[in-house]
């Protein structure tokens, strides 16, 4: 019985097709060109190069300045600012005062060069200092305070 011309057209199309993804599928695997061995890739536990005992980072994705509060709640002592975009270190989390939804807050580690001492009195060196987890995306896990 023969066929129409169009289904044998189809099939040869699609025939072709598939052979030629077939053959780029086998050309793209041709393994790493550089002779170096593949890289290792973990999901979860421990990240490459994060030490036991090192400060996570995060990034402000807040429209405005982020207000670091004495405690994780938006009713406690303003200490400075920090700014959308600026890197900061996280010691740790907690949970506190929900902000858009989220109770999470992140305690700045002791150094943090990019939030305004200028705005902020000079006892608050001796202070906590906190920012909403909601305005702050963290870039390595953080882990939650003790």
């Amino acid at each position: 019985m023969l066929k129409p011309t169009r289904t044998t057209l189809a099939l040869a199309t699609g025939s072709l097709v598939l052979g030629l993804v077939g053959a780029g599928a086998a050309v793209a695997d041709d393994g790493p060109a550089d002779n170096r061995p593949p890289q290792e890739i973990v999901v979860g536990g421990a990240q490459p190069g994060v030490y036991p005992g090192e400060r996570a980072t995060g990034r402000v994705v807040s429209k405005g300045p982020l207000t670091v509060r004495s405690r994780p709640s938006t009713r406690a002592q303003s200490l400075g600012h920090v700014y959308p975009n600026s890197r900061v270190e996280i010691s740790c989390k907690k949970h506190g005062e929900k902000v858009d939804g989220n109770s999470l807050w992140y305690r700045l580690a002791e150094r943090n060069s990019d939030w305004d001492q200028d705005a902020m009195p000079k006892v608050a060196y001796d202070k906590e200092r906190w920012v909403s987890a909601r305005y702050v995306k963290n870039l390595s896990e953080v882990k939650y305070c003790r």
